[in-house]
């Protein structure tokens, strides 16, 4: 538990060289409000969608921002740095120390959302009936460990490849993009809307809005969205023990 916690705590606070708050506000909630106000204006401007539909989409989808660079940065940051080696060294079970980096990027990704659905509400885009609170609360959850698991994929090939960073983006991007934010998955080509039902956040998005709306399913969404959030964590851990094979038997673990 100690490893767990703690570990993945140090790592995190290591992201932002110790958690200044010059480093920590704008990375984490400038970006995202921007984000948010600039679909919230364009989507009035088109008339397509209520303000509403574009606050709850864009403030989960500020979970992606945090849950998919926290964990990869925190494992692309010990090869870089050279210091991967050394944890690769220690006797530490695997799961443990690197499942660990996730639970600040879930913490700090709920956060963002919670800070973004609060911007949207205080701009009159956004009411939050206090029934919804709970379900609404459960969805960001379940949706920033989602992305976090994805997130720590990403890492997990940053063992062998220097480009994880620039994974992160294209698939943060492309959640953007796919996964309902500010287009609905019917409005998508078939084969489009298939690969954003797979992706993380797309059914807590849904989840969210439906809790919101009083109506429609939030619990088995969210279920789906747990599902693969899972799914994605088991995948990690193999990645994570092949890779690392690899990388002993070429000794490329401090290539940065």
């Amino acid at each position: 538990m100690r490893l767990f916690f703690v570990a993945g705590w140090r790592s995190h606070l290591a992201l932002f060289r110790w958690l200044r708050p010059s480093a920590f506000i704008p990375t984490v909630l400038g970006a995202p409000v921007v984000q948010l106000v600039w679909f919230v204006h364009l989507g009035r401007y088109l008339g397509s969608y209520p303000p509403e539909y574009y606050v709850v989409g864009n403030a989960l989808n500020a979970c992606a921002m945090a849950g998919l660079f926290a964990p990869a940065m925190s494992i692309q940051g010990e090869r870089v740095c050279g210091t991967l080696g050394a944890v690769l060294a220690t006797p530490a079970n695997r799961a443990v120390m690197f499942g660990g980096r996730i639970g600040p990027a879930v913490l700090m990704g709920a956060f963002t959302s919670a800070v973004m659905l609060t911007v949207g509400t205080a701009l009159g885009w956004l009411h939050l009936p206090l029934r919804a609170l709970p379900p609404l609360a459960l969805a960001v959850l379940v949706t920033a460990l989602s992305c976090s698991a994805c997130g720590l994929l990403i890492g997990a090939i940053g063992l062998r490849t220097r480009e994880a960073i620039f994974a992160a983006n294209v698939v943060l991007y492309s959640m953007l993009l796919l996964c309902g934010v500010n287009i609905p998955l019917d409005r998508l080509p078939g084969w489009l809307a298939a690969i954003g039902r797979l992706m993380p956040m797309s059914q807590g998005i849904e989840a969210a809005r439906n809790a919101l709306a009083g109506h429609g399913d939030v619990l088995g969404l969210l279920a789906v969205e747990t599902l693969k959030a899972l799914a994605i964590l088991l995948l990690t851990l193999l990645v994570l023990r092949t890779l690392e094979q690899l990388s002993r038997r070429n000794a490329s673990l401090d290539d940065a």
